[in-house]
Formats: C-alpha cells, sequence, structure tokens
C-alpha cells in the first residue's frame, strides 16, 4: 500500500469499505492467512492464495469460485469472508498506488438466506403496507448492489423451498453478473450440478463456465461457524 498515506487515515479508508460490504461481523476482519479454517483445509487455502494473486494483477480477469461441501460448518463462509476482505484490500492498494480513491465499495457479501426471509416479510399476505415497503426498499437495494459490485459473495446459494418469485430475482442478478463477467463467490451444501434445478439449464451452463468449483472436506466445525 501506499507508504506515504498515515496509517490513521488507511485506517479510515479501509474500515468504511469493510462497513459497506457488510461481510458478518465474527468474519470483518479475517484474510487467508489468519483464517481458522486454514489448517483443516490447507489444499484449499493454496487454491486461495493463488486466487488472491490474481486480485493484484491487472491483466488477469478474477474467476469465479463455486465454495461447496454437503457438510456444514467446514469453513466456506468464512473462506468466502476472508476472500471478500482480501479483495478489498487490493482494491485499496491497487488504487492508492495509482493516486486514485479507492471505490467505496469494491466487495460485498449477500446472505441469500437473510434475503430470502426479508423478500418473505414484505410478500407474505397481512403485512402492514409501511412495513412491507421498507422490507421491500432494502430487498431491491441488496439486489442492485448484488447486481454491479466488482467482487460478490453469495452465501449458502442452495435456497431450497424458494418462491418462484424469489429464485427469478435471484437467477437475474447472477444471470447480470455472469453476463458481466464479475468476479463471484458462491458458498453452498449443493454441488454445482445442482444448481440446473434450482435455476435452469442455460444459467447453470453459464456458471460452470466461468466458476472453479472448491470442495471442502471434513466434519462440522459449527463452533467456528461455517
Amino acid at each position: 500500500m501506499n507508504q506515504r498515506l498515515p496509517t490513521d487515515d488507511l485506517r479510515v479508508i479501509v474500515n468504511a469499505r469493510v462497513k459497506a460490504a457488510f461481510v458478518p461481523i465474527d468474519f470483518r476482519y479475517v484474510t487467508a492467512a489468519t483464517s481458522p479454517v486454514r489448517a483443516d483445509q490447507p489444499q484449499v487455502y493454496g487454491l486461495m492464495e493463488r486466487y488472491i494473486d490474481t486480485f493484484y494483477d491487472a491483466e488477469h480477469r478474477v474467476k469465479s469460485l463455486y465454495l461447496f461441501s454437503e457438510a456444514t460448518g467446514t469453513g466456506k463462509t468464512t473462506t468466502a469472508s476472508a476472500l471478500a476482505n482480501e479483495y478489498l484490500l487490493a482494491s485499496v492498494a491497487t488504487s492508492l498506488a495509482k493516486g486514485e480513491r479507492p471505490t467505496m465499495r469494491p466487495a460485498y457479501f449477500l446472505d441469500v438466506n437473510a434475503l430470502q426471509t426479508e423478500y418473505n416479510s414484505f410478500t407474505r399476505p397481512h403485512v402492514p403496507p409501511a412495513m412491507a415497503q421498507a422490507y421491500a426498499a432494502s430487498y431491491y437495494e441488496k439486489l442492485d448492489i448484488a447486481g454491479t459490485t466488482p467482487f460478490v459473495v453469495f452465501d449458502d446459494i442452495g435456497v431450497r423451498g424458494a418462491t418462484d418469485g424469489f429464485r427469478g430475482d435471484l437467477h437475474s442478478v447472477i444471470n447480470k453478473r455472469v453476463t458481466a463477467q464479475l468476479a463471484t463467490v458462491y458458498t453452498s451444501n449443493l454441488p454445482l450440478t445442482q444448481m440446473q434445478q434450482v435455476f435452469d439449464t442455460r444459467l447453470y451452463d453459464r456458471m460452470r463456465d466461468l466458476c472453479a468449483e472448491v470442495p471442502f472436506t471434513g466434519e462440522s466445525k459449527r463452533g467456528r461457524r461455517n
């Protein structure tokens, strides 16, 4: 990073972008080096180190990843959060090295289960209009952010039991990212092949072509969250 920038100023710049990324509080400052999952998933983290190197290469398009394990609690969310933080730091460092103002939101974390809950909160019957309007505004703002931010995590993309409306909204935002070739990290307990049942074959084919599937092994470490 720019050594001429005072440390306090740099901290303010990074912290503002960390908050805008909405990475879960437990993982807000986790990096690949400090991740508690690193020791349990050495092969994954060897790959992650090489992947993070591409964040600093302007000539290299950052690819998308699909972090998968059937078991919960194997470290997918922790790792995805670390990658979002690493991308954020790389974006700030690259901008400062060029003498440019860093992008305010280079990375974004979207909890798909929480998003579905928010969707249900304004589409279920008998919701007071003012409350439904507030939930809807928040929901669509998240979708807008997820559709355009350079690096986005979609955490727990399985969406079992989702309504057609919610699935359609998620399909649209993912399709937008795939079309623009924006870097996306998905976490799921479903293998990538099952995304053709969650969405449709065409979007699945495009996700598969642009995504590297990264399997996580081992049993749940749920005491540390996944």
